[in-house]
């Protein structure tokens, strides 16, 4: 029986990433889509249409009533997560929710509190996590393949690939490549590295580009700019965020990360070392030591479909009441780090996570 088989499931948002990956993969997966809510309603209607779902609207509130929606599917832009998910919580609905969390720790902290109050899954799409060969590298590091695990490294530099529309606006996004492809390799390196505390964290943030202003034709372009419905050209996110992040047990976790930057080519990956060898992704190498000369081992692990792998999860969490991979408190910890990091970026200043 496929995972989904029996679970009714309404979408919140019916943009870009609705339509190329969760809707597909809930499908795929066995689950019956029963409803559907966008701002735009000529979007959900074409939508609607398209994957045979019968209630449409432009509400999510509507939605959030039907007694034939068991859980949601929350894809709208950031400033709207808080929101939308305290009242899918508070209708009793379990919630997978796009990343990033928030726009802040507090609502983050506010969001996994209302799930454990209503005993309701809140899963946020962090999905480098269920990558194959992500599992594969977290799998080598806690037989203790690589020793203990002293130094992360997480990179996402793209040389020209700044989406236009609500991305672009700080009073919409929260942020620019930090929490929008950041997120993903901090939370990917971090889980790699065992989750330990984060004790503190200094960040930096540049702007040489899209200051100068914003092309609309290169890089991700949400629903609204595919559909003719945004043309503003607002840009006052940074084009690039570093820092490093000091870890309870000593070990550092530096990364950096980029929209735009005239670099000779787009890089992204992660890299951890430990005291008895270092691995890095894509693709999957490990490095080791033998016999005092260094040895690279490279190993056949794909992709898969990580975004269909995280559905999974979620809908096996719904049917086992178990917390997920991509927990409410994950994403606490993580809006504590970003928060704090934009923090440091203006004082110039290390910044403690409580």
């Amino acid at each position: 029986m496929a995972v989904g088989e029996g679970l009714k499931v309404g979408f919140i948002g019916a943009g870009s990433i609705a339509q190329v990956a969760h809707l597909p993969n809930a499908r795929a997966l066995g689950a019956s889509v029963t409803a559907i809510a966008d701002a735009v309603l000529a979007r959900a209607q074409k939508v609607g249409q398209e994957y045979g779902i019968s209630f449409v609207t432009d509400d999510y509130r509507q939605l959030l009533k039907r007694d034939d929606v068991q859980a949601v599917v929350v894809s709208v832009p950031t400033y709207l997560h808080h929101p939308v998910v305290m009242a899918a919580l508070r209708a009793e609905k379990d919630v997978f929710c796009e990343k990033p969390p928030a726009l802040n720790e507090r609502q983050a902290e506010e969001m996994a509190n209302e799930a454990e109050k209503k005993g309701r899954i809140l899963m946020y799409g962090l999905q480098m996590r269920y990558r194959q060969d992500s599992r594969a590298l977290k799998t080598l590091i806690e037989e203790g393949e690589l020793g203990s695990v002293y130094f992360g490294r997480a990179t996402y530099l793209r040389r020209r690939g700044a989406p236009g529309g609500w991305f672009a606006r700080k009073k919409e996004s929260g942020g620019g490549p930090l929490l929008d492809i950041g997120v993903h390799l901090i939370d990917l390196t971090w889980w790699l590295m065992g989750r330990p505390k984060v004790v503190s964290v200094s960040g930096f943030t540049l702007n040489g580009i899209g200051a100068r202003g914003l092309r609309l034709d290169r890089g991700w372009q949400p629903a609204d700019i595919k559909n003719g419905l945004d043309r503003d050209l607002t840009y006052d996110v940074e084009d690039y965020a570093g820092g490093f992040l000091r870890l309870e047990n000593g070990a550092v976790l530096l990364f950096e990360v980029c929209w735009q930057m005239n670099l000779k080519s787009d890089v992204w990956g992660t890299f951890v070392a430990g005291s008895e060898g270092g691995a890095s992704l894509p693709p999957l190498e490990v490095y080791r030591t033998l016999l005092g000369e260094p040895v690279t081992v490279r190993l056949q692990v794909e992709e898969g479909n990580a975004y269909q792998e995280a559905m999974r999860e979620f809908f096996q969490c719904i049917k086992e009441r178990r917390q997920p991979l991509t927990s409410a408190q994950d994403g606490v910890t993580i809006m504590k780090i970003l928060t704090a990091l934009y923090r440091s970026a203006q004082t110039g200043k290390e910044r403690p996570i409580p």
